[in-house]
């Protein structure tokens, strides 16, 4: 039986030049096992389908539903933090590629303050969007993630709301934060896992 807490998520094909803004590069494991290893909670994508009503397709009868667009609705993935809140910084500073101008200065390492007259331009998605891979995984003989049934592939995503992250006194927990991404399209990449030995 499938177990719901086995999953790997990996952010891949970044753009040059969000790659150049995230300090991130091809070889960075670090940001790597960052993605894989914090990723708390994901979801595997949905499939839904908008429809048309056609009446009167046969004397007498009501108004028929036919499909005519596939739908693909946004996930979330939430993050667990670490002291330095690595992941709400990569993720206010991807948030932030999409917007050029003097709004890209919102994420900030002083604490001058920015003018009130400051402009904002929108990139093309080309320059911040990203492929996003969930793989749903099973424990293997050599390794907790081996066998990998099912892949999705999400075709330029990007993060377009990163929620509130609650903070409060009490009981001490693992602060966390969660993302919602759209994206254009996805696929699915399936392996048959029964052989594994």
């Amino acid at each position: 039986m499938s177990s719901s807490n086995n999953f790997v998520v990996q952010f891949t094909d970044f753009p040059a030049f969000l790659m150049l803004m995230l300090g991130v590069n091809d070889k960075d494991s670090d940001f790597d096992q960052m993605i894989e290893f914090f990723c708390d909670e994901a979801q595997l994508p949905n499939v839904n389908t908008a429809t048309g009503t056609q009446n009167g397709l046969y004397l007498g009868s009501g108004s028929i539903d036919y499909p005519h667009t596939r739908v693909f609705t946004e996930i979330q993935l939430e993050f667990m933090l670490d002291a330095n809140l690595s992941a709400l910084k990569f993720l206010n500073k991807w948030y932030g590629t999409i917007f050029s101008g003097d709004d890209l200065d919102y994420v900030r390492s002083n604490e001058n303050p920015l003018p009130e007259n400051r402009i904002t331009r929108l990139r093309y998605r080309d320059d911040y969007a990203c492929t996003i891979k969930i793989t749903k995984s099973e424990i293997g003989p050599n390794s907790t993630t081996e066998r990998r049934p099912i892949t999705y592939v999400l075709e330029k995503a990007y993060p377009y709301a990163i929620d509130a992250v609650p903070l409060q006194f009490g009981s001490s927990q693992v602060t966390k934060v969660t993302a919602q991404f759209k994206y254009q399209r996805h696929y699915t990449i399936e392996r048959d896992i029964t052989g594994a030995s």
